[in-house]
């Protein structure tokens, strides 16, 4: 046995500092995200968006299916060694998965780079497939951010994981808008210019990966020889053993995660090539989807970067928690976990269906696609909260190594979006047909199908009672008030001073205002939530706070 020297164990941030990081992260990089979408979206219009969407959805896919897994099961296994004091077989792990999914990513791209006009074909969107070429790079790419992301996450450190990924929307911005108005100044016809703009993704992309291996190589994990004690049993484990262990935590959750992607793919392969089935043309076919796409579903993911960082936070805490049999600990990130995100996602669910129109307007300039996209957004607005608790029950049932019942659930949710949306599209209403709400309610039946069976799987099989009125229906009575409220300041508005932009603003300042107290009067956050949050503690040291919140 080679000599080694001790390394210092890095505990890593708390469950929800871990959180606040992430979610600071997630909040700058969807801002940056909508700061591109907008000039995107007046520059390309309704087809062009069409285009870069179709595009995007594949790339998105693919990555689901190959890597969405691959941070997820290396920051689980990765944090369980680390809480049994195996750090030799933590660093093993991740150089095997680096280079192994280092290869998978560039069978990735290489398929992308030379099927780019038959998948293009296949969706009926022929035009696309400049854009996929364009985006193709970026799949290696972010199969190695992922490896790395995961090691990190892993120690639960967050920060990389967060910086990389402010820079990749950074990137996405400058170069994606610079190349496509240099694309229109050009002439260049909508699909082309649309190409030049999803390569600021792949350059973006393309930057967070130097980023995260410039922050491997100052950590020494990419370096041959470990400075971590290991015994005689870790020196034993094959490299084959533990390429099999992290497989088998990984395969269900690519399948897993690939399935829950599948929604928005479904729109694309299913939906648009549907509307021509019932006489749209492949224009204006790619419309519909563009607006859809870029003007709802850009709002719909919103709300997602304050819950995505709870699953990520969560698995890697959750996982060492079981480790090391603190069940107290356990059943207390679990139950907090589905809680936060209940708190996040129902007010932005209300928000969304109540003042669709007004809030497309104020962040979109084309005010007659936007109030094209109000409906729309207002029937996808109830998957908002589905989304949030299925996320979270996702993370909870992966990180009690429970993920093929989340596999299971995904199936079933995946054949309900594709039965739905298929025959969805031809339902008759009036003298035209459902045609692109198809999509808004198959994907409300999806997350429905999916968020229901989690929770039976979590109450059976993770032995967690779920307290229905702490988590959902205080937060449920809060955002129904706080809505009221807004559209009551909205309403009052209008009829004094006609609408502007600010209206809305201070219609959404009023509802958020009025959550926040209607929340803490009606119990829905506790002494105990707050004492988990960093530093946090000394709001309780406020007389009106210190009166008005509950204990538990």
């Amino acid at each position: 046995m080679e000599v080694i020297i001790n390394e210092k164990r890095n505990s890593g941030q708390t469950f929800l500092s871990g959180v606040l990081v992430l979610t600071a992260a997630n909040l700058i990089s969807k801002v940056i995200g909508l700061v591109f979408k907008i000039p995107l979206t007046n520059m390309l219009g309704n087809e062009g968006m069409g285009y870069f969407n179709t595009a995007y959805q594949i790339y998105t896919w693919l990555y689901m299916v190959s890597t969405a897994g691959l941070p997820v099961a290396l920051s689980l296994m990765i944090s369980e060694y680390n809480a049994k004091g195996k750090q030799f077989l933590s660093r093993r792990i991740f150089r095997l998965t680096l280079a192994v999914f280092s290869v998978f990513g560039l069978v990735g791209s290489l398929f992308m780079f030379f099927f780019c006009r038959g998948l293009a074909a296949f969706i009926s969107a022929d035009l696309s497939y400049l854009c996929i070429l364009s985006i193709a790079p970026a799949f290696f790419f972010i199969c190695i951010t992922s490896t790395i992301r995961g090691y990190f996450q892993g120690h639960r450190n967050m920060i990389p994981t967060a910086v990389s990924e402010v820079l990749e929307s950074l990137g996405k911005l400058a170069i994606g808008i610079g190349l496509g108005a240099y694309a229109l100044n050009k002439g260049y016809p909508l699909h082309k210019v649309a190409a030049y703009s999803i390569f600021g993704v792949t350059v973006g992309v393309f930057a967070g990966a130097v980023l995260l291996i410039f922050s491997a190589v100052f950590s020494k994990i990419l370096t041959k020889r470990t400075s971590v004690e290991f015994s005689v049993e870790e020196s034993t484990v094959s490299n084959k053993q533990l390429l099999a262990e992290f497989l088998k935590i990984a395969v269900p959750i690519m399948i897993s995660s690939s399935l829950l992607s599948m929604s928005s793919m479904i729109d694309t392969f299913i939906v648009i090539r549907r509307m021509q089935d019932f006489g749209l043309t492949e224009p204006a076919a790619v419309a519909l989807y563009g607006n859809y796409t870029a003007y709802c579903v850009t709002l719909f993911n919103l709300p997602s970067v304050l819950i995505y960082p709870i699953v990520n936070a969560l698995i890697p805490s959750l996982s060492a928690a079981r480790a090391t049999k603190n069940d107290s600990r356990v059943n207390l990130i679990m139950l907090k976990s589905i809680k936060l995100a209940s708190v996040i996602a129902l007010p932005c669910t209300f928000g969304l269906a109540a003042m669709s129109g007004p809030i497309l307007k104020l962040i979109f300039s084309n005010a007659e696609n936007a109030e094209m996209a109000a409906p729309l957004l207002s029937t996808l607005a109830p998957s908002v909260f589905l989304i949030g608790v299925l996320a979270v029950t996702n993370g909870v049932l992966q990180a009690c190594k429970l993920q093929k019942y989340s596999l299971f659930s995904m199936l079933c949710g995946a054949i309900v979006k594709g039965v739905s949306a298929y025959f969805l599209v031809g339902v008759p209403v009036g003298n035209t047909t459902l045609n692109m709400y198809a999509s808004p309610i198959s994907t409300f039946l999806f997350y429905l199908t999916i968020t229901v069976m989690n929770l039976y799987f979590i109450v059976k099989y993770a032995k967690i009672k779920v307290p229905v009125i702490s988590i959902f229906m205080r937060p449920f009575l809060a955002s129904v008030i706080c809505v009221l409220a807004g559209l009551a300041v909205y309403g009052a508005s209008i009829t004094l001073i006609g609408y502007s932009g600010v209206v809305t603003v201070v219609s959404i300042a009023t509802a958020a205002i009025v959550y926040g107290l209607m929340l803490i009067l009606l119990g829905g956050i506790t002494k105990e939530d707050v004492g988990l949050i960093p530093k946090a503690e000394k709001l309780l040291q406020i007389p009106i706070f210190k009166k008005v919140i509950k204990e538990k």
